[in-house]
């Protein structure tokens, strides 16, 4: 979900002044009517699918694949509401009229802002139709049963929406002043690049400093001193892992999950829903709680942001190579400005829709390794309750190998997890896994020492050829741009002018 909010922050940018051809639609009743038509049949095509899927859940024989085909259908439905919004951008003057109204022109990024407005009522109309099943599909847990559709739809709004929408509402509305002021900005630092460095310093404050305004979105409290807080910070100083703040994220019931935010240690929280804590054993807990700090451990964020680093590189490469390719007056196909940025944005979405999730499908499971170690006894313990290769004693096991004890702890809170969620556990996740081939992964890794070494090169060798990527990418680029004159001169009049002036 949160990956589909940053594709609609990512259209504003792309588009910011309206649609790149003529539009289909000119009347304002008719574009009206295709705006604000979205939500309403978005919200009856989603009464549609809660009705189906409830016959099936009563009906004996179907019981079965009725969430499985629940959950298609909620990917369908969000899908077409962001799709929904491209069409309102692409088709129809609807940027262009907001943009006439005063009071919203008169803050910079607010036109942008309010052509989202259609889309996420459209996601609160999925999650008010679809509260009875989501409320029937979910393993029982007394906080849940009290949870109204209202705060439902609330919670949803907040930790679906808010946690991504708030710093890139930020960020849309410096991109918006910074496009305004842009003469001013040139003048004031006399390089014609500012607004851009501008825009980059306030995207990487948002960056660093979000989780300190997201503990906030999210309704969140310390957890409370005790026997488990006492556990858990133990577990920090043996893994070596700094946080601020071990925060219960409170949920309703509506939530069996853990989340970990910060890139450094001083703005760095671990979160553990209410539901979770509680409907799990202490070992369970820190099973999942080891998990998230395997994401630390294994520095995941770092090398996601190469993989992004990697992916935008492609794209500025191919949108250079077709706009010195397809403009010349002897060129075999002539495209517009717009069809080159299209071709650009298109050359990213194969890479992250197949590259990001096996990557990250990678990292889950090396997470999931980590977590299962969390939860081992000590290596010199006889506290294992399973014949382990890590304490049997025979020396099968080498640094890589997971102790059957910890891995069947992890794979009951992930069972748990399924369960109480109304995950059924065979359903596919683009960056997760399933949940079932997580479970099963994880058990014959716990029994197969030469195994757990293999997958553990395996990654290595992603992270590896990631880091590698980035520099050779950072490379070229660097080469190319420096031997173009074009370049060359904006280099020198945009970087190094200002800064001597700053010096003197």
């Amino acid at each position: 979900m949160h990956l589909q909010i940053v594709m609609a922050f990512a259209l504003l940018l792309w588009w910011p002044d309206g649609p790149p051809g003529t539009p289909w639609l000119h009347r304002p009743l008719d574009v009206c009517l295709a705006v604000w038509g979205t939500p309403i049949i978005i919200a009856l095509a989603a009464q549609m699918l809660c009705v189906i899927t409830r016959t099936r859940l009563k009906h004996p024989t179907r019981a079965s694949s009725a969430l499985p085909f629940y959950h298609r259908g909620v990917l369908v439905l969000r899908v077409a509401a962001l799709v929904a919004l491209a069409g309102h951008l692409l088709v129809t003057p609807w940027p262009l009229m907001l943009a006439d109204i005063p009071l919203i022109r008169a803050i910079p990024g607010l036109p942008q802002l309010c052509i989202l407005v259609p889309y996420f009522m459209s996601l609160i109309a999925i999650w008010w139709m679809l509260y009875p099943v989501e409320k029937a599909s979910r393993g029982f847990t007394p906080t849940a049963q009290r949870t109204s559709r209202w705060r439902y739809v609330v919670f949803n709004l907040r930790h679906q929406v808010l946690i991504v929408a708030l710093p890139l509402a930020i960020i849309v509305i410096t991109f918006a002043a910074t496009r305004e002021y842009r003469p001013a900005l040139i003048r004031l630092t006399g390089s014609k690049w500012a607004p851009e460095a501008l825009l980059g310093v306030v995207a990487m404050a948002i960056f660093v400093f979000s989780p300190i305004l997201l503990r906030r979105v999210w309704a969140t409290s310390p957890l409370p001193e005790g026997p488990l807080r006492d556990k858990l910070l133990a577990m920090c100083g043996r893994i070596g892992l700094r946080v601020r703040e071990i925060l219960v994220w409170h949920s309703d019931g509506v939530m069996v999950n853990a989340a970990v935010m910060g890139l450094f240690p001083r703005v760095r929280y671990i979160m553990l829903s209410d539901t979770l804590l509680a409907s799990m054993t202490d070992d369970e807990i820190e099973a999942v709680f080891g998990h998230e700090a395997g994401h630390v451990r294994h520095h995941h964020i770092p090398y996601f942001l190469l993989f992004a680093l990697i992916s935008m590189l492609i794209a500025s490469g191919v949108i250079e190579f077709l706009a010195r390719t397809c403009r010349d007056a002897n060129a075999v196909w002539h495209l517009s400005d717009d069809a080159i940025q299209a071709l650009g944005l298109a050359a990213i979405v194969p890479i992250w829709g197949i590259g990001f999730g096996w990557v990250s499908r990678r990292f889950e499971r090396q997470a999931d390794v980590f977590g299962a170690s969390c939860a081992s006894p000590p290596k010199r313990s006889d506290n294992c309750r399973l014949p382990c290769c890590v304490h049997d004693g025979s020396g099968a096991a080498n640094g890589d190998a997971v102790c059957a004890t910890g891995a069947g702890i992890f794979v009951k809170a992930l069972g748990k997890v399924a369960l109480l969620n109304g995950i059924p556990p065979t359903e596919r996740s683009w960056r997760h896994s399933s949940i079932a081939s997580r479970m099963r992964f994880l058990t014959e890794l716990s029994g197969d020492p030469m195994m757990a070494r293999r997958f553990a090169g395996r990654v290595r060798g992603i992270k590896r050829a990631l880091v590698l990527l980035s520099i050779l990418g950072l490379g070229i680029s660097a080469v190319y741009l420096w031997q173009n004159p074009g370049y060359r001169r904006e280099i020198l009049t945009s970087v190094i002018e200002p800064l001597r002036k700053l010096w003197k």
